[in-house]
């Protein structure tokens, strides 16, 4: 259940080039293991955080922007108009963690998560979702949006 809200999430973010940029962005930080992946917020002490905050790192660090700590800010305009679809995925990214990959619960804040586990599921789920492409039904005009 939370897998498949997990999967629609990331397709409905995908359908579009800020989207899925994002996700791209996401996935190349994610394997590169510079940083934990965690649920629930944007960083951890700058030594873990969550999908879109490593979107951010991997944007600066490939130069595609400088480093003003602004990662929300960021986000934002990548995503612009679908900034509501990253909310949505965010959502499904916390209730997936908490229900499958939770190893301990905190009262307040984030749970600690089985890390590898999670750090695998997640990059399946991305290169799943990124590999599928564009849905071929839709109408939308797609421009190739550099990486």
């Amino acid at each position: 259940m939370h897998e498949v809200a997990m999967r629609e999430s990331l397709e409905r973010l995908a359908e579009h080039d800020g989207g899925r940029r994002l996700l791209q962005l996401a996935l190349r930080s994610i394997e590169r293991g510079d940083h934990e992946l965690v649920s629930g917020c944007w960083t951890r002490k700058g030594d873990a955080g969550c999908l879109f905050q490593h979107a951010y790192w991997q944007g600066v660090a490939d130069g595609a922007f400088a480093d003003d700590g602004r990662a929300r800010a960021w986000v934002s305009g990548v995503a612009g108009k679908d900034y509501g679809r990253v909310i949505d995925v965010i959502a499904a990214f916390d209730r997936l963690a908490r229900a499958e990959y939770a190893v301990e619960r905190r009262r307040f804040g984030s749970p600690e998560l089985d890390r590898e586990r999670w750090r695998a599921r997640v990059s399946a789920l991305l290169v799943d979702v990124l590999g599928a492409g564009p849905d071929p039904g839709r109408t939308e005009a797609r421009a190739t949006v550099p990486i």
